[in-house]
Formats: structure tokens, C-alpha cells, sequence
């Protein structure tokens, strides 16, 4: 006899309001645009993305699922601001990486183009199986580069 549940159906890119969010608690509700119920929020979702808190009245884009107890996020694409990100738009960037600092998990590439650096977060680069070890300033990069709230941001990296 098999145990476990079947897995629940997850609604993608759902855009959200922040109804409140507390860090010390670590968790919080929001509010879907589509008028679904409000959803539950837990902090470990924001593991792979760059943000370590959602602020009051802060506009999201999520991927909500049913948990036990209703609604619950289960991804959060980076948080926007309301009408200033693009959202679904990526682009490719090619460039090199000027700045990598792996103690604080977080580095920039600049495009070769020229433009905006690009920030890349080490959860990013471990979900696209970056070897850490041989990584760092200098290396030539292929990313698919969004628009997040402080600017473009990096959802997947490829060294070249």
C-alpha cells in the first residue's frame, strides 16, 4: 500500500498583494488578485529568491497550492513593485562576472552590450549546477536575465 498523498495540483504566476508578513515569526498571508482566498506564506520560500522579508502592500507573483489548512504559497517569483517590473519578460544576457562575493551570496555580472549589471544569488547558481569551486571574477557567463525589484536579476546561469 502506497502512503503517500497525491500531489496537489500548484496554480502558476499567480499575482498577489502582501497582506502582512511577520520575519520574526516567519510567516504571513496574501491576498490573489484573482480573488481567491488569502494564502498562507511561509519564510522558506523566499530561499531561492533574492529577498529575505515581503513588506505590507508589496505586489508578488506566486505559485499557490492547497495545503491542510487552504491556500498556501509554494514559490515566489521575485517580488515587484506594482507597474514598474515587466513580468515574463527574460532575455539572454552574455557577459562576465565583475563581482562575486560567495560569503555573502551574491555577486554581478556585466553584459557584454554594455547596460544594468546583472546580480546572480549562489541559490541560482546551484540550481543551474555552477561548480562554486571554479567560479568567480573574470568568469564568461550565459544568463537568462528578468527584471527584479533593484534591477535585472539572473533565473539561470551558464558558463562559457
Amino acid at each position: 500500500m502506497n502512503d503517500r498523498k497525491p500531489s496537489k495540483p500548484v496554480r502558476k504566476n499567480i499575482s498577489a498583494t502582501v497582506k502582512f508578513f511577520d520575519e520574526a515569526k516567519g510567516f504571513g498571508f496574501v491576498s490573489p488578485a484573482d480573488g481567491s482566498p488569502d494564502a498562507f506564506v511561509h519564510i522558506s520560500v523566499l530561499q531561492n529568491t533574492s529577498y529575505q522579508e515581503l513588506r505590507e502592500g508589496m505586489q508578488i507573483l506566486c505559485d499557490l497550492a492547497d495545503g491542510d489548512r487552504g491556500q498556501q504559497v509554494v514559490a515566489i517569483h521575485e517580488p515587484e513593485e506594482e507597474e514598474e517590473v515587466p513580468v515574463g519578460v527574460d532575455i539572454e544576457v552574455t557577459g562576465v562576472v565583475t563581482t562575486f562575493v560567495p560569503e555573502h551570496k551574491y555577486g554581478f555580472v556585466t553584459p557584454d552590450g554594455g547596460g544594468e549589471d546583472v546580480f546572480i544569488h549562489t541559490n541560482m547558481l546551484e540550481r543551474s549546477d555552477v561548480d562554486l569551486e571554479n567560479f568567480g571574477i573574470d568568469t564568461r557567463v550565459k544568463c537568462i536575465v528578468r527584471m527584479g525589484l533593484k534591477g535585472p536579476i539572473a533565473d539561470s546561469l551558464e558558463v562559457l
